[in-house]
């Protein structure tokens, strides 16, 4: 059976990469390739595909990609197998993401011959993890928690902080995610709380080392 895919990610070598590995193995036919994540909720309308391997960060897009993204792409396609292309080791964003249905998890700095394994395996419904981010996962337990206090931040906390990560205002962050400012703000500082951080240039120094 020749399965039907759709490839998403901001950066083209990756997608190539990508596009090569699945037809070099026989494993299946790319049917679209996305950038963003407007493009990929366009092409999951239009292109009917067994299994979706896709980034989790796509900016320059008018919808918000990260986790909202994948729990409404989640939400739309309950029966899509969703394969995540990551370049994170952050706990808080593995776990978030394999919670919410993610059946795979390919470490975008591992061999991509690992792909076609990881694409026949989420789509006969069973979960894969690279070996390289298995032992990690498997670590952070049942719910998503991040170094530090050992508090759990919330899927709505880490999307905020890793969008102020990004560069982007509480007001920009709104608009993108359809809250109010006052909305945000009071998730970015329950996040400090949890994180024992007590002011910007602490939480920004944080995300400046890559913790999130």
């Amino acid at each position: 059976m020749t399965l039907r895919i759709i490839i998403a990610d901001d950066h083209p070598v990756v997608r190539i990469g990508a596009r090569s590995v699945i037809h070099g193995s026989g494993v299946g036919e790319v049917v679209a390739e996305a950038a963003t994540a407007q493009d990929l909720l366009a092409y999951l309308s239009t292109h009917p595909c067994d299994v979706l391997v896709t980034d989790y960060s796509m900016p320059d897009s008018t919808v918000p990609d990260g986790f909202a993204m994948i729990s409404m792409i989640r939400r739309r396609y309950p029966l899509l197998p969703v394969l995540m292309l990551s370049v994170s080791s952050n706990l808080a964003i593995l776990r978030m993401v394999r919670d919410a249905g993610v059946l795979g998890l390919v470490d975008k700095g591992s061999s991509m011959d690992e792909l076609p394994i990881a694409i026949r395996t989420v789509h006969r419904g069973l979960p894969y993890v690279s070996l390289s981010l298995k032992e990690r996962v498997e670590a952070a337990g049942s719910s998503a928690m991040v170094e530090g206090e050992g508090r759990p931040l919330s899927p709505r906390e880490v999307e905020v902080l890793r969008l102020l990560g990004k560069g982007m205002t509480v007001k920009e962050i709104a608009t993108l995610l359809h809250r109010s400012a006052s909305t945000i703000s009071r998730q970015k500082g329950d996040a400090m709380l949890k994180l024992g951080l007590n002011s910007d240039a602490q939480l920004f120094d944080y995300l400046r080392n890559g913790q999130l």
